[in-house]
């Protein structure tokens, strides 16, 4: 298992010009590390949106990659993006999918059945052209750079263990973070 701040790191480290969009608690620990937050798109109070606005910015930048962080969570509440990714089978997406194996979420409750869910394999079932699963830094600080050359659409499965509720959201609504992001790549 890996710290979720670990995570966001070593996705930091490789993603040169790419635009990210994170939400939930991927969005806590992702403010804290990004280091181009002009190309960060935040999603406060939008959980299960972020593989939808992920897809329209990777159809509408073909030449650059986007990263959307996202939970186990919202897979649970829309299995349906799935299928709409894979079916746009946008080459420049790349899904990371934070499983949250401590069950943050849900303070600290198992979600019964979870388990045995394989969302790599969901993803593939959907059109996503690879799937990647990672339970520990060293490997996924190796795949990385894979991943970031394949074409997708891309399923990054990672087991994560959330720090808590210390951090908080950004102070920014979703407009300004658009609109931060829509004249960075005008420029």
């Amino acid at each position: 298992m890996i710290k979720s701040s670990d995570a966001a790191n070593a996705i930091n480290y490789h993603r040169q010009d790419s635009v990210v969009v994170s939400t939930s608690q991927t969005l806590k620990d992702w403010q804290t590390v990004s280091l181009k937050r002009e190309l960060d798109i935040d999603l406060v109070d939008c959980m299960d949106k972020a593989p939808s606005v992920g897809l329209g910015i990777s159809l509408a930048s073909e030449d650059r990659k986007v990263l959307v962080l996202d939970c186990d969570s919202t897979i649970r509440t829309d299995i349906g993006c799935l299928t709409t990714i894979g079916e746009a089978a946008p080459e420049n997406l790349v899904h990371f999918v934070f499983n949250d194996k401590t069950f943050h979420s849900t303070e600290g409750l198992p979600v019964r059945g979870f388990d045995r869910i394989d969302i790599g394999a969901m993803a593939l079932g959907a059109g996503y052209e690879k799937s990647y699963s990672f339970s520990n830094l060293e490997d996924l600080l190796i795949g990385m750079e894979t991943v970031m050359q394949d074409t997708g659409p891309i399923m990054v499965v990672i087991d994560v263990e959330f720090a808590g509720f210390a951090a908080s959201y950004p102070e920014v609504d979703n407009a300004e973070s658009w609109n931060r992001v829509r004249e960075t790549l005008r420029r």
